[in-house]
């Protein structure tokens, strides 16, 4: 199975754009963005205005992608899928929505407030800003890039935009920063999106060629495992048949970063690993995009030409994808 990106649309702590994604892994100097991030879209502003913030984060970087893309102008739009995944969704908007409930003002409770709480508003936004009416879904975990190259396969899209999105939250960051297992950890926010096709075109970057998850029982990032992970992971690593170039891990400074590199050395003692969240921070349910995004750019400058991507997602997914360039 394998399906085809075009572009990608970035918003992180160091980079918001793929060419500032390049910069940044080629040495390049960056100032580490204050949470929340601030950053400037192309959308029109009256098209956003009664919008979440979350719903703007996401949207901004889904239409830098789609602006990359060559959409033909003869493609049914019914035949463009949407795929997001993300780990809290739209928190702050749960957080205030639910202070006015118990604080007992059901004037503030309204429809549209709470529509804009649930973590599928934004792909509802997305879809209607570009005139999306294929497959469209929300991810809590798993994986999004492999779930929207099995639509793709399935022909059930012609073209998918596939990405990620957490946005920071005030009250739910300060207690995440609290748990044992995100100490060393720097938390953070972002959205990756890539605009991904059943076939090859002229716009084509990169392929995604194979993919391998597992459950490891329960995230690594909310909760400690133990060393039979580390067997999870070989096994998952093993289906990749042949070694990338390098790893771009799961690594984001805490007791798990140990875990998980013995058992990339195992499988691929020669390749290089990365650690984009050194850069980007954790940014929780993006990571696993975020880091594809990194990947896809070094691919772009010619540092690599296969990359192997993992991530773990708030469920305790382990998932990998091999990217590589065309």
């Amino acid at each position: 199975m394998k399906a085809y990106i075009e572009s990608i649309g970035v918003i992180s702590r160091c980079a918001k754009s793929a060419d500032e994604l390049t910069k940044v892994q080629n040495g390049g100097g960056y100032e580490k963005a204050a949470l929340p991030i601030e950053f400037e879209s192309q959308i029109p502003p009256a098209k956003m205005r009664r919008n979440s913030r979350y719903n703007k984060f996401a949207c901004t970087a889904a239409d830098n992608a789609v602006r990359e893309t060559a959409i033909p102008e003869a493609l049914d739009r019914r035949r463009i899928g949407t795929i997001i995944s993300t780990g809290y969704g739209s928190s702050v908007n749960n957080t205030q929505f639910a202070e006015t409930v118990t604080k007992g003002v059901p004037g503030l409770c309204s429809p549209y407030i709470y529509a804009g709480t649930v973590p599928n508003s934004c792909v509802g936004q997305i879809c209607i800003l570009n005139g999306f009416k294929g497959v469209s879904t929300v991810l809590t975990g798993g994986d999004p890039l492999e779930y929207s190259a099995l639509l793709l396969a399935a022909n059930k899209a012609d073209m998918i935009l596939c990405g990620s999105v957490e946005e920071y939250c005030e009250a739910l960051y300060s207690e995440l920063g609290g748990l044992d297992t995100l100490k060393g950890a720097q938390l953070s926010e972002g959205t990756a999106m890539m605009m991904m096709t059943r076939e090859r075109t002229e716009k084509t970057l990169y392929a995604v060629t194979g993919f391998s998850c597992a459950s490891l029982g329960k995230s690594p990032l909310l909760h400690r495992i133990d060393e039979g992970a580390f067997d999870i992971i070989t096994d998952i690593l093993k289906k990749h048949e042949t070694a990338p170039d390098a790893v771009f891990t799961a690594a984001n400074g805490t007791y798990f970063d140990d875990i998980e590199s013995k058992a990339i050395k195992t499988i691929f003692p020669e390749t290089e690993l990365v650690s984009p969240k050194k850069w980007a921070g954790e940014t929780l349910g993006c990571g696993y995009m975020m880091n594809t995004a990194f990947a896809a750019a070094a691919i772009s400058s010619g540092k690599y030409k296969k990359v192997l991507v993992t991530g773990v997602d708030m469920v305790g997914n382990y998932c990998t994808s091999m990217i590589e360039g065309v």
